[in-house]
């Protein structure tokens, strides 16, 4: 009696579920003969749903201090990490939030930033269509980020529709390597610490953190431990199956701990239990839960309770007939013995493979394109693809038949992204692992010969990922030579975005596509190659990497030109590395190929010497005149003044000696021949010489004033 009371229940406060209407032509009964999956239910999440709120309140509450959080989502694939997540956007954004989301993919490790970097433009594009507060956001972004706005706006498009129009201007500053990191993650801080508040919080949302490059957790980092930005929610999610210990990620969420600034909470999402999966199915095939009892336990035992896995099960069996709704008795029923002893794949990529096989041709290969590509596709890309007059069939058109399958969305962009990760890899599995390689040659090579030169610049990582992956397929040499020169175009373009591990990549795949004999046609090329990359490996502490690709091009250089960038790199790596005498011993072997003798060894007579001849040319120029030198354009000076200011930094620290000596040197080199880049640097080290040596306080103060103006 009270399993029917329960049941009667149900019927009475949702008779739109359970109940159908009789009197009514059978052919309305199509609502029910379809299986509904509520994608809009969370089973057995009560408990995440409530934590993730409560988190999102302290980010949110004006009385609340250090109004920073970080909520880290891990599980399986399948457990819904996602969706947990995606059910509470409406929510956060009810209550004043601004959601934005990335996501990393494992195709797409390669292209920098770009999970982080697309969550901040549809971040700068929710504040630039807050039509409300529109004029308060511009003028918090623009007296946040000045002129260099600008350098953000390269890489996040839609801030530009929150900057003034700048003419003309002082010009930004130039820097590099680890330099042009740390300004690229402030920028990024100065424009959330302006546009965050408790009555706006932001809430970043970056999905499958297991395959995020280690520029986006640097950046990361960089964000959820700033003491200065209040009002943010940082949410994570990653499958704790693949990472293990040393993980770049987990290496960074130690960082992050060791900083003691941002509190970190962590839901894990396990399979759902018995009774969700019985809900679930009793929801989708609008039956009482008491008569979906016996269809749940199986199901159950076959997918351990993975939510994508029961849906696709449950589908499979729907597509095989074992379970069907009856017409005349108007209701769902199911082949129990056969569903029990169904042998099925073992995971929710294979049987979702077999589904996709029943696919149209067509459907196939739009697929296995968009596959090739990762979790989502650029429209456009796909456009650019069809126009290869080899594509008979429009991939764009098939893909829509995709999405009306449910296997692929279409989103902002405008693109395609498969429904899930696990349909994505199923599709990938479409394409033989032995025809893997050149299919992503065939793709690139289409993209590549069908693109504009704006479209290449555009989509210059998407077409390299693709020929890097296919590259082992060319055999043409003139055919490497072009993807090693567009390798190096990438490898530069990521460097400039403070990628380096990208640009490593990148670089280094040009590398491998060059063989010895095209150090006689293509020096520069090569050259430009291995300079590139050893600069980069500098960058990211790799000093045996770094070591042998110099030590190629120093073998390779015929004349001093062809190595002083090889040389430099050197200079700069074994001074970082605590190798100062090989610093030294090169750089002083260099200056005086240069022209510029120094001693190793320095006497006082040496200094006195170098300060006399120094104090001989200052006699010569007015005041007015130091300001008003010529630039330097002797090359050859140029380069000496370039070895001379790092080995400056090094004598300082080191060889104390050479300070003064060095100093001299670069001041007589600027009033001889003209001001650079290092000269301010030379004068204010002149000023800190004759004020420790020879106690001219006026005139050290005179000549610091002088390199501040320069």
């Amino acid at each position: 009696l009270e399993e029917v009371q329960e049941d009667l229940q149900l019927m009475m406060s949702n008779p739109e579920k359970f109940l159908a209407d009789s009197s009514s032509a059978i052919g309305s009964t199509k609502n029910y003969q379809s299986l509904n999956i509520r994608t809009d239910i969370l089973y057995d999440r009560e408990e995440e749903t409530s934590t993730l709120l409560e988190v999102f309140s302290q980010i949110s509450s004006p009385s609340c201090t250090n109004r920073s959080r970080m909520v880290l989502i891990s599980g399986y694939s399948g457990t819904g990490k996602s969706s947990l997540v995606r059910k509470l956007e409406h929510e956060f954004i009810r209550r004043g939030a601004r959601f934005v989301s990335g996501k990393f993919d494992e195709m797409q490790q390669i292209q920098p930033l770009s999970a982080i970097m697309n969550a901040l433009n549809e971040y700068c594009n929710l504040l630039a269509h807050d039509t409300v507060h529109i004029d308060r956001n511009r003028a918090a972004v623009e007296e946040a980020l000045g002129s260099e706005g600008q350098v953000l706006a390269a890489l996040i498009p839609n801030l530009s529709r929150l900057l003034a129009e700048t003419i003309g201007g002082p010009p930004l500053a130039e820097v590099s390597g680890r330099e042009a990191q740390h300004r690229l993650a402030f920028l990024i801080r100065l424009l959330l610490r302006s546009t965050c508040s408790s009555s706006n919080p932001i809430v970043l949302f970056l999905d499958d953190l297991q395959w995020a490059d280690s520029s986006s957790l640097e950046l990361m980092r960089s964000l959820v431990t700033d003491v200065a930005l209040d009002n943010m929610l940082f949410v994570g999610c990653y499958r704790d199956n693949e990472v293990e210990p040393g993980h770049s990620l987990f290496e960074c969420l130690e960082s992050i701990r060791r900083f003691g600034i941002t509190p970190i909470t962590s839901i894990c999402t396990s399979n759902l239990n018995m009774a969700s999966v019985n809900a679930l199915i009793s929801d989708a095939l609008s039956t009482l839960p008491r008569a979906t009892g016996s269809l749940s336990e199986a199901v159950f035992q076959k997918t351990g309770g993975n939510a994508l896995f029961v849906t696709e099960f449950l589908t499979s069996l729907r597509d095989e007939g074992l379970l069907q709704y009856s017409l005349s008795r108007r209701k769902w029923e199911w082949e129990m013995e056969h569903i029990r002893s169904r042998t099925i794949a073992q995971n929710a990529v294979d049987l979702m493979t077999a589904k996709l096989l029943r696919l149209a041709p067509e459907v196939h290969q739009a697929l296995r394109v968009a596959s090739a590509f990762g979790a989502h596709c650029l429209e456009e890309v796909l456009q650019i693809y069809d126009t290869d007059p080899c594509h008979l069939s429009s991939t764009v058109a098939a893909l829509d038949i995709a999405v009306a399958e449910g296997l692929m969305a279409k989103v902002d962009g405008p693109a395609y992204r498969f429904s899930h990760d696990q349909i994505q890899s199923a599709a990938y599995k479409l394409i033989l692992e032995s025809e893997r390689e050149s299919f992503h040659l065939h793709v690139g090579k289409s993209l590549w010969q069908q693109s504009s030169e704006d479209e290449i610049d555009e989509y210059l990582f998407v077409i390299v990922d693709q020929l890097h992956r296919g590259a082992c397929r060319i055999s043409d040499p003139s055919e490497k030579i072009r993807l090693a020169e567009l390798s190096l175009t990438a490898g530069r373009t990521a460097a400039e975005m403070s990628a380096f591990l990208p640009a490593s990549a990148y670089l280094q795949a040009g590398i491998g596509l060059i063989s010895d004999g095209d150090w006689e046609w293509h020096r520069e090329l090569c050259f430009d190659l291995y300079n590139w990359c050893a600069e980069i490996e500098y960058i990211l502490g790799k000093f045996d990497e770094v070591k042998a690709h110099l030590e190629e091009v120093i073998k390779k250089g015929r004349t001093l030109r062809e190595k002083l960038r090889a040389y430099y790199t050197f200079v700069q790596s074994s001074g970082s590395f605590s190798n100062t005498g090989d610093a030294f011993a090169t750089a002083l072997m260099v200056l005086e190929n240069l022209g510029e003798s120094i001693p190793a060894e320095v006497t006082e007579f040496d200094v006195q010497q170098e300060l006399l001849a120094t104090q001989a040319l200052l006699r010569t120029k007015t005041e007015g005149e130091l300001l008003q030198l010529k630039p330097m354009s002797d090359i050859d000076k140029l380069e000496a003044m370039r070895f001379l200011n790092i080995l400056l930094l090094y004598a300082y620290a080191e060889r104390k000696e050479h300070f003064p000596i060095m100093s001299c040197r670069m001041v007589q080199l600027s009033l001889t021949y003209g001001v650079c880049k290092y000269s301010a640097f030379a004068f204010g080290a002149y000023g800190g010489s004759i004020c420790g040596l020879l106690g001219d306080i006026s005139n050290a103060y005179r000549f610091g004033k002088i390199a501040l103006t320069l």
